[in-house]
């Protein structure tokens, strides 16, 4: 049984890391982007600055909504955010995320996605623009 249970996991591993060998990246700036090769799904990770008159990550959520006219806005409160739903060439979805203090992440996803394949493109956009690094700099504390 744990040997077909480790099989299993080494298997969901490899379909993972040759889902996202499928995309090609592009990183501009804060953002990271992934796109098929077949040009049917993209996803992309995105560091944004706060604006000043939005303070909180509600009405960040509903001003990105509004730009990219979608609807159906729901917490996700495992994830400290908002997502919401919008037709771009494709249905789409995007999650914003309260980030660092300062600034918000914008996970967007065009195609019909697997769930693995998502994971491991935020992974990869992760390690791409340093998110973790970046947290674990902020959760020291300052040394004056």
């Amino acid at each position: 049984m744990k040997k077909l249970f480790s099989l299993f996991l080494i298997f969901f591993s490899l379909s993972a890391a040759a889902a996202v060998e499928d995309f090609e990246e592009v990183i501009v700036g804060n953002k990271a982007s992934y796109y098929d090769e077949q040009g049917g799904k993209n996803a992309s990770l995105q560091i944004l600055d706060p604006i000043v008159n939005l303070s909180t990550t509600k009405q960040y959520a509903q001003y990105m909504m509004d730009s990219y006219q979608g609807w159906d806005l729901k917490a996700v409160v495992d994830l400290r955010g908002f997502a919401f739903k919008y037709v771009d060439n494709a249905p789409c979805s995007g999650l914003l995320t309260y980030f660092d203090g300062r600034s918000y992440l914008f996970f967007q996803a065009c195609g019909n996605f697997e769930k693995n394949e998502l994971t491991a493109l935020y992974k990869k956009a992760n390690q791409a623009l340093k998110v973790s690094e970046i947290l674990k700099l902020q959760s020291r504390p300052n040394l004056y």
